[in-house]
């Protein structure tokens, strides 16, 4: 597995498919206690939430979903941290359909870590 930069606060994200897009929002929070070029770190599970979501077809779709890290050699408080290019689990998300009936349609997404907010600190 290769080294790759740990996810810290200030971290950026991207839709794997790039015809999704939307407002990606952390709802979970960063380690209190571990720091990577100056930022504290981002462990597993961390707590996603999308609005204003759209996959080119359905609009002001919101959803919910989870990033698990991947990370097989450290540990953040006893947990997986985040790297770059860590992607959340299958996030259902549900909008306004253009063509009613019926008045909402969902479509799957994945969200990836683009930028993981610093590039001194790696792990395996």
């Amino acid at each position: 597995m290769a080294l790759k930069d740990l996810s810290v606060t200030g971290m950026t994200f991207k839709f794997v498919n790039p015809a999704h897009s939307g407002t990606i929002l952390i709802t979970g929070i960063a380690s209190s206690k571990v720091k990577a070029g100056g930022s504290f770190v981002y462990k597993t599970t961390l707590a996603i939430s999308i609005t204003a979501g759209s996959d080119g077809n359905i609009t002001n779709a919101t959803g919910a979903g989870v990033i698990i890290g991947t990370s097989l050699k450290v540990l953040v408080d006893n947990s997986a941290p985040l790297r770059k290019g860590d992607k959340s689990v299958p996030i259902t998300m549900t909008g306004t359909n253009p063509s009613p009936p019926p008045p909402t349609l969902a479509y799957i997404t994945v969200v990836e870590i683009d930028d993981p907010g610093q590039n001194k600190v790696r792990a395996n």
